[in-house]
């Protein structure tokens, strides 16, 4: 009940405020109207109030009448402002001049009256309105002196000092409304002001609440998302390597809850020290952080923006090792501020163990192809060399068709057999000492012919003296082998192969550079992956498999160096081996580090 009669009480006041907010020219007139209204009742009730001059007393009276009703009618049309409606208080000015100067000139009861449309005309904006209160209000006080002109000065110079009073009057209250005007806009522009502000609050307000409401979807998403990867080990840690998210792949993986993996658990705790330690650099100890320098060194690359993609064995909860391949990313947030490292682990138990079978079915296959492929040999050799039965020219030729392709396709069973043995991380090296530069010459005469026939020229760039390594002869000469004709293949009539040795920083480089077709950049990465063949390749029609660069590279591991590339499409190829100077390892590493 009280609420309802406040807010009718509210109403109500607004309405009344907003005629007085804005007067109607009938508003304004009214207090000199009901003002001349009692002068009028007073005047015929009290016969004690002096009409010195009924005529101008009656007239004063009927302008005050006339200018009110012209206040009415300009109310009614809506005429609020403008020259029209400030006529009505300087008519009323002169109208209540003429009542003073009919009842009595400057004794008159009624010459107070004035003061009403002085202020009228003085609350108006403009200094302007000052001048016109002072030469109506001189008209009004000085009529009674026109009417019947005094001869005592003193008259007169009141007709002057009342004048300057009122426009003294009139400039205070002109002042006061200007400044009144000035804090009501002052007010309006502060109500407008705060109006948008709380528009723009307002707006803010609903576009953080949609944005909550998004950010909620997101995360909603993100988490549903999040639960659903089960395939892999999602490991989220901080600087240090403390765990701080721990997916369901996770769980499923390395067998820690969640509550346990994020209670301040490291996350080389699921990684063997002797695995981890391929990857520590020489020397290095645990951090501040007591994280394994293993794992400190791949973080660092991470860091350095260097692809960290590697295949290490975990350890799981219960103590069992799971073959992995582990990925690790720095994450940060917009601003670019680093929080941590992000590891995905996925289990390759599966592809090892598809591989061991795949390897163990080629081995085998090798193995059963070249009995027979031998016999086969050996048959066509007897065939061949038989002074009992010799062959005719037709048949030698047959024969020999026969043999070629015995051999290519022996040649090809020791290939897999080869990439068998690499693929298991070891094969056989017999070092011994030699000198590489006749190899390189050794390997450049036996591919000559080769070379010729092509129409290509073949060149050794090599020293006039020895350089000595301990390697296997026959695998770094299946090597150059190997890349001296591939060189041949993808190099067109006319152009040029050249080999060569230069000695470097601790080891020997082995390089040999062509003139052919090269290899296209997106391709590269590939190129020693088994049974892989460049586009170059298959769109000339090269012969070959895709075998000769991975046993080629297999090799170069083996003896401890490494093996890299340089080309360009339509301008040509560089391989180059580096063999270290003395040995490191005979053994085909199984964890990489790319």
């Amino acid at each position: 009940m009280n609420t309802a009669t406040s807010t009718v009480q509210a109403t109500m006041e607004r309405g009344w405020r907003r005629y007085f907010d804005d007067p109607t020219p009938l508003m304004k007139q009214g207090p000199t109207a009901i003002a001349v209204a009692v002068a009028a009742v007073l005047m015929w009730a009290i016969p004690g109030i002096p009409v010195t001059d009924t005529v101008v007393a009656v007239f004063g009276l009927v302008t005050i009448v006339a200018v009110t009703v012209l206040a009415a009618v300009l109310s009614v049309r809506g005429v609020y402002d403008g020259w029209v409606v400030m006529l009505i208080p300087m008519i009323d000015i002169l109208g209540l001049g003429a009542i003073r100067a009919g009842t009595g000139g400057p004794a008159s009861l009624f010459s107070s009256f004035v003061l009403l449309p002085v202020i009228w005309i003085a609350a108006a904006p403009g200094r302007r309105q000052v001048i016109i209160v002072g030469v109506f209000s001189s008209v009004a006080l000085l009529m009674p002196n026109l009417i019947d002109p005094p001869e005592d000065p003193v008259a007169w110079l009141r007709g002057v000092i009342g004048p300057l009073v009122f426009a003294t009057v009139g400039a205070i209250v002109n002042e006061l409304s200007r400044l009144q005007r000035l804090r009501t806009a002052q007010a309006e522009a502060h109500v407008a002001e705060r109006t948008e502000a709380l528009a723009a609050k307002q707006a803010m307000l609903e576009q953080l609440t949609a944005s909550e409401q998004q950010y909620r979807s997101l995360s909603e998403s993100f988490t549903s998302l999040w639960n659903s990867i089960t395939g892999q080990a999602v490991i989220a840690t901080d600087n240090s390597g403390t765990i701080t998210a721990w997916n369901p792949g996770a769980v499923r993986l390395l067998g820690m809850p969640v509550q346990e993996a994020l209670a301040e658990v490291r996350v080389d705790r699921f990684f063997p020290s002797h695995v981890l330690a391929q990857f520590a650099l020489d020397g290095a100890g645990r951090g501040d952080d007591e994280l394994h320098p293993g794992l400190r060194a791949l973080f660092d690359d991470a860091d350095a923006g260097v692809p960290v993609d590697s295949h290490i064995d975990v350890a799981t909860v219960g103590g069992s090792t799971v073959p992995a391949r582990v990925t690790v990313t720095p994450y940060q947030d917009s601003d670019g501020s680093k929080h941590g490292y992000l590891l995905v682990i996925t289990d390759e138990t599966r592809a090892v163990e598809v591989a061991r079978m795949k390897d163990e079915f080629v081995g085998m296959i090798s193995h059963e192809l070249r009995t027979p492929l031998s016999a086969i040999i050996g048959f066509l050799d007897l065939l061949q060399n038989d002074p009992a039965q010799p062959l005719s020219a037709d048949q030698q030729e047959f024969v020999g068709i026969i043999e070629r392709n015995a051999q290519r396709l022996l040649n090809l069973v020791g290939d897999l057999l080869f990439t068998a043995q690499v693929e298991s991380g070891r094969f056989p090296l017999e070092r011994a000492e030699a000198d590489v530069a006749e190899l390189v010459r050794s390997a450049v005469v036996s591919a000559g012919p080769h070379a010729q026939r092509e129409g290509i020229d073949i060149v050794a760039e090599v020293p006039s003296t020895p350089v000595r390594v301990s390697v296997d002869s026959g695998r770094i000469g299946q090597a150059l082998d190997n890349l001296l004709s591939n060189a041949i293949k993808f190099t067109g009539e006319g152009g040029r192969v050249l080999a060569s040795v230069r000695q470097v920083d601790g080891g020997v480089e082995l390089a040999v550079r062509d003139t052919g077709v090269g290899i296209p950049e997106d391709e590269q990465g590939m190129l020693f992956t088994r049974f892989f063949r460049a586009s170059t390749a298959t769109r000339n029609a090269v012969p070959g498999v895709g075998l000769g660069l991975t046993i080629t590279r297999a090799i170069v591991l083996a003896h401890g160096g490494t093996m890299d590339v340089t080309s360009q499409e339509g301008v040509g190829t560089e391989f180059r081996m580096l063999l270290p100077a003395a040995p490191r390892t005979e053994v085909i590493p199984v964890v990489d580090r790319r």
